[in-house]
């Protein structure tokens, strides 16, 4: 079915392209077109079901009411429900969301950048995967509206919603500590250099009672079953009383993999990142919680900000708690 443009709104009636287009944006009144012309045109536009191009009016205004948001991996849980957070948030003051991945790849990453921009979207959510910051400078440099979300640089002045890492870690293995777990594993992801992964490994380094015994198990990011299997030979030969988890990608392999083995587990597990299904887990999973809705939030509010004031624009770092859920 062929869609109905302008100029066929315009043959239909015998009047210009121009005359309907100024109608069509309720620009009427202002250019003199009187009443009568105008219910003329608004009647046929109805009556051969026309939708104007929004994308199109966005560019001719300098603004599509369109923001660009990318983040590593829609799949994994934490940025799926904070990408629904994000949606929400947005949607309630008349924005759409272009939702991209770029799997922790920094050079697919500043494609997609790019073709968002190319997108005349208006602001731009980014969970980056860029090892150097620099490679962001071309967007502080135009001025353009972006905030960093989650994995955060600490020497760029720009925009960030992050949580507290470092201390929900050291929460994570106060609490084992507590609990008489004293050799406790760390499974970590690359790429090792994300704030957010590294800001955990530090809290888990920092808050051992005994560093001697510290042991950090890395796992490739698109290879994660494999690597698990391999860890837990490890984990089961150096009998760890404890493994600290530190994304909920990592917990989910383990416990696929303790349940394929049928292994007997004689340590505890504890997450960063918490999940419904942790709540029917065997073996329990305790887990630090990130306060997901609370950053989505927080995100469009410091975006809708930047591109409301652009010129006077001041760089805020926004950084929320974690809490400790126990099983």
């Amino acid at each position: 079915m062929k869609k109905i443009s302008l100029k066929d709104i315009a043959e239909s009636l015998g009047v210009s392209k121009a005359l309907v287009s100024l109608v069509l944006n309720d620009k009427g009144d202002e250019r003199g077109i009187n009443k009568e012309t105008q219910e003329r045109v608004k009647a046929k536009a109805k009556e051969l079901n026309y939708t104007p191009n929004q994308y199109a009016r966005g560019l001719r205004i300098g603004k599509t009411d369109t923001l660009g948001v990318i983040v590593p991996d829609i799949s994994n849980v934490f940025y799926g429900k904070l990408c629904k957070a994000i949606e929400m948030k947005a949607s309630e003051i008349g924005y759409d969301l272009i939702i991209s991945n770029s799997y922790e790849d920094s050079e697919r990453e500043i494609k997609l950048i790019n073709n968002l921009l190319n997108k005349s979207i208006d602001g731009l959510i980014l969970a980056s995967s860029l090892e150097n910051p620099s490679q962001l400078n071309f967007l502080k440099e135009r001025n353009f509206p972006f905030v960093l979300l989650d994995r955060i640089f600490d020497d760029f002045q720009v925009d960030s919603v992050s949580v507290s890492n470092i201390e929900g870690a050291k929460q994570a293995i106060s609490y084992l500590q507590t609990q008489g777990k004293n050799k406790i594993a760390c499974l970590t992801i690359s790429p090792v250099y994300i704030s957010s992964i590294a800001d955990r490994i530090k809290g888990y380094l920092e808050e051992l009672d005994d560093t001697e015994n510290a042991c950090l198990i890395q796992i490739p990011h698109d290879n994660i079953d494999v690597g698990i299997n391999k860890a837990l030979k490890q984990i089961e030969n150096q009998e760890f009383d404890a493994v600290f988890c530190v994304n909920n990608d990592l917990t989910k392999s383990l416990l696929k993999r303790i349940h394929q083995k049928k292994i007997t587990t004689d340590y505890t597990i504890i997450s960063f990142d918490d999940l419904e299904v942790f709540d029917f887990a065997t073996p329990p999973v305790t887990a630090i919680a990130q306060p997901i809705d609370d950053i989505g939030e927080r995100a469009i509010a410091l975006l809708s900000n930047f591109i409301s004031n652009r010129e006077n624009h001041i760089p805020q770092k926004v950084i929320l708690e974690t809490g400790l859920i126990i099983r």
